[in-house]
């Protein structure tokens, strides 16, 4: 099946490399407003770049829509034909969004941090899919997502919404928490590979026991005295502010 992918951001990219060797699928042309990221994943498939709407294949069996989740809307508006089939990645946007634009549509939700920097081949990347025909997945999708992915869960609009906002805090907010860790180290010549140990156990544990019971730590103890001395070593006020914001949830968390 010919497929016409929209964007070329991180999880386009994640896509296009795992369909290289599809024999199923082959991405055939690649959209996108900057020319130069669409011609980079193009090239992935020797797929054929276009950063004009106008351009894009009106005959392709499959289209793949990657984008933010705020360009949807305009996207669709300067779209003039229907889509044979469309499916869209977006963890919050409704995929009724693309009525009236395919009659065959849906999404799927890669629960996973993509970068494109790195190569994605291997990582295994959770599938969130929600059909428009709910419980009942196309021959279409179904194909797809088994070569995307071993792992696949059909899920509601809600479901998915939840998914994604509890991912946030996991795997977002916690990354910027690193960021904290990494300038604390570097302002005093050490490297957050010494945190490495560290944070795969911590992810570790949560294959055993729920994250409340493995949490530890000064505010879990409440040590308000080891609290204190953070406190006074950190400059930032934003920093400083977090720290006590995070630190009275932890402690409310143990008192409940």
């Amino acid at each position: 099946m010919n497929i016409t992918l929209i964007g070329s951001g991180n999880v386009a990219t994640w896509m296009a490399q795992r369909l290289q060797n599809s024999a199923k699928f082959r991405i055939t042309t690649v959209y996108s407003r900057n020319i130069e990221n669409a011609l980079k994943v193009a090239a992935l498939s020797g797929a054929r770049a276009t950063d004009n709407v106008e351009n894009i294949d009106k005959n392709a069996d499959l289209y793949i829509l990657s984008l933010s989740d705020s360009a949807y809307e305009d996207f669709l508006s300067r779209l003039d034909f229907k889509m044979k089939s469309a499916f869209m990645t977006s963890g919050t946007v409704s995929c009724r969004c693309l009525e009236g634009k395919s009659g065959n549509y849906g999404v799927i939700y890669p629960l996973q941090t993509l970068t494109k920097a790195q190569d994605m081949r291997n990582i295994e990347v959770p599938l969130c899919v929600e059909s428009v025909h709910a419980g009942s997945m196309s021959a279409t999708l179904r194909d797809l997502c088994s070569e995307l992915s071993p792992s696949c869960e059909e899920v509601s609009e809600e479901q998915r919404a939840s998914i994604h906002l509890a991912a946030v805090f996991a795997c977002n907010f916690s990354n910027a928490m690193y960021t904290i860790a990494d300038k604390i180290l570097s302002d005093n010549n050490l490297n957050l590979s010494l945190l490495l140990p560290l944070l795969k156990n911590t992810v570790a544990k949560l294959e055993e026991m729920p994250p409340r019971e493995a949490q530890t730590g000064p505010a879990a103890r409440g040590d308000r005295n080891v609290m204190e001395r953070h406190l006074e070593s950190l400059s930032d006020k934003k920093i400083r502010e977090l720290y006590t914001l995070v630190s009275d949830f932890i402690m409310s968390q143990k008192s409940c």
